[in-house]
């Protein structure tokens, strides 16, 4: 078996997976630019959400996108750019914008989501110490035909156990009180957790560190040494830092490091807003989601969280005012009880996108023992453990070990998310969604 993993990223995909290879008796050492979670990672609504993992180009994004350019605090906005990578992005972003493509990606995510509440049940049960509801979602709409629209998608994993129950305005008042009467419809979703992010993400490194993994703050990876197609080493800071296996879980920073290792991936910033209130005014017991504003509360210790908006071409952490009022008069609208101030400290998260809305996970094309863990975008924290485990079974297989033939199939299920897939058809190199 390999015995020393590097892996680049402490955010929640890197931690998932460091504890995962820790567990399977790996050396792990962890390097990241910050601290962990310092990121998307802990900058997010919390929620593990099988039943609405589903890819962000979907037929009509094109014309919504459209139609919310004028607007500036809309919840989907693409800021105009003539940067080449952010121009190629879009534009391949735009291609999987079809009902094959996107039907495509709901059967994959389907698959990966199979064990996705299992493998949290497991953190709490091994001694991962974090704030975890299993009080479920309740999406709440405007209109039952935007309801019955979201409800389609969520059909699929009706199969590994996540339904969506359609509910009339009143019973979902009857659940959330605070709700208001614009409210018609909603779906709740009794199989669905949420967690403080920041919790999991401290929970899972102290995990990591009584595992013995080594942890490496503030060290930027600027080189990527390697002898062929084996990688030998990462430079970070003023430390060589060698391994017999690397896993690139940056984040947004994973298609420049990728770059480093010979293969760039298209993952760009999609930027998210949020905040949390203390105020206290509005009270929940479940996550809900405002469908038509596409902006999801999350009830957590002594405040509200709420967060929303993706935003293309951004990346920087700067705060757009409108940006954060648009949600707060979203909120507004759904919860009359919400005060138009509410008090908030607000900030931004980038997530790592990818064309085709899919994460990135698998070996390195022209690399024998580089992996990659990233392009989750808005589904970071329900994929990780998941991830973690497609990981785990190709660094086996990678290295001829036997292992359960759960390997095998892990593996198999894992063919959608491979970065093979931006590899130009008979070549090996770069795609043209670079």
């Amino acid at each position: 078996m390999t015995e020393k993993a590097v892996i680049v990223g402490a955010g929640m995909v890197g931690l998932a997976t460091a504890y995962r290879l820790a567990r399977d008796g790996l050396d792990v050492t962890v390097v990241d630019t910050g601290r962990s979670g310092a990121g998307a990672s802990t900058r997010n609504a919390g929620w593990i959400v099988p039943v609405m993992s589903t890819p962000v180009p979907a037929p009509g994004m094109l014309g919504k996108a459209l139609r919310w350019m004028a607007r500036k605090d809309s919840p989907l906005h693409i800021r105009p750019s003539l940067r080449p990578d952010h121009v190629r992005f879009i534009a391949s972003m735009l291609r999987h914008c079809n009902s094959r493509d996107y039907q495509h990606g709901i059967e994959a995510l389907v698959a990966l989501n199979e064990r996705t509440v299992s493998l949290f049940d497991g953190y709490q049960q091994d001694g991962v110490r974090f704030e975890y509801h299993r009080t479920g979602h309740l999406l709440v709409f405007r209109t039952r035909d935007a309801m019955h629209a979201h409800r389609a998608d969520f059909v699929p994993m009706e199969r590994i156990g996540h339904t969506a129950v359609p509910l009339s305005g009143d019973e979902a008042r009857d659940l959330e009180p605070a709700l208001g009467p614009y409210v018609q419809a909603g779906l709740q979703c009794t199989q669905e957790r949420h967690v403080d992010p920041a919790t999991l993400i401290e929970g899972l490194e102290q995990r990591c560190r009584k595992l013995g993994v080594r942890f490496l703050h503030g060290r930027h990876v600027t080189s990527i040494r390697s002898e062929g197609a084996l990688t030998t080493s990462v430079l970070a800071g003023d430390e060589e830092i060698g391994g017999d296996l690397f896993v690139l879980a940056a984040g947004v920073h994973s298609g420049a490091l990728s770059r480093l290792a010979g293969f760039p991936l298209p993952i760009q910033p999609g930027k998210g807003y949020g905040f949390d209130d203390t105020s206290g005014s509005v009270k929940l017991r479940h996550s809900v989601y405002l469908g038509e504003a596409k902006v999801a509360i999350t009830p957590l210790s002594g405040r509200l969280r709420f967060a929303g908006t993706m935003e293309f071409g951004s990346s920087d952490s700067t705060v757009a005012p409108h940006r954060v009022r648009g949600i707060i008069r979203s909120a507004g609208e759904y919860l009359p009880d919400f005060p138009p101030a509410p008090q908030q400290h607000a900030w931004t998260g980038l997530r790592p996108m990818t064309p085709d809305g899919l994460p990135v996970i698998g070996p390195l094309p022209g690399k024998e023992n580089v992996f990659v863990a990233s392009g989750h975008g808005m589904l970071g924290v329900t994929l990780a453990p998941m991830t973690a485990e497609i990981i785990a079974a190709q660094v086996k297989i990678a290295a001829q070990v036997k292992g359960e033939e759960r390997d095998a199939d892990i593996a198999t299920m894992a063919r959608p998310f491979s970065p093979q897939r931006f590899a130009r058809r008979g070549h090996g190199k770069r795609s043209a969604d670079h």
